[in-house]
C-alpha cells in the first residue's frame, strides 16, 4: 500500500452516505442508527502505513454519523485494547476479517452502544 497512488476515500462516497442518513431520519423516524467504524488489526506489517489513511477516512466518517446522530462504535479503539492481552493473529488473520475471538470483541463493543427499549 502506498497513500500517495489513492485518492481521498470519503469524497466519491460522502454524497451517498449523506442520502443513507436523509432516507433513514426520513423513512424510519424512530430507528436507532449504529454505526461501525472501519479498523484494521496490526496482523500484517506490511499494511501498517494504510493506518494513516484509515485514520484520515475514519475521522471524516465518524463526523458525518455523529452529525446524523448515529451511534458510534469505534472498533479501532476497541482492537487496539484487545491486542494488549492477545496476539493480533488471533484477532484477525489478515488485519481485516475477524476471527471467532476477534467478532466477540466487536459483538461486545457493539453490545455496550445498544439502547434498549
Amino acid at each position: 500500500y502506498v497513500p500517495e497512488n489513492y485518492s481521498p476515500l470519503l469524497r466519491p462516497m460522502e454524497p451517498h452516505i449523506r442520502e443513507i442518513y436523509r432516507r433513514i431520519s426520513t423513512e424510519l423516524p424512530d430507528t436507532q442508527i449504529l454505526y461501525l467504524m472501519p479498523f484494521m488489526i496490526d496482523a500484517v506489517p506490511e499494511k501498517l502505513p494504510f493506518h494513516k489513511t484509515l485514520d484520515e477516512f475514519r475521522g471524516e466518517l465518524r463526523n458525518l454519523a455523529i452529525e446524523n446522530g448515529a451511534a458510534v462504535v469505534d472498533m479501532q479503539q476497541d482492537y487496539k485494547e484487545a491486542q494488549k492481552t492477545t496476539a493480533t493473529s488471533e484477532l484477525a488473520i489478515d488485519g481485516i476479517h475477524p476471527t471467532n475471538l476477534g467478532h466477540k470483541v466487536m459483538a461486545d463493543a457493539i453490545e455496550a452502544v445498544i439502547e434498549y427499549k
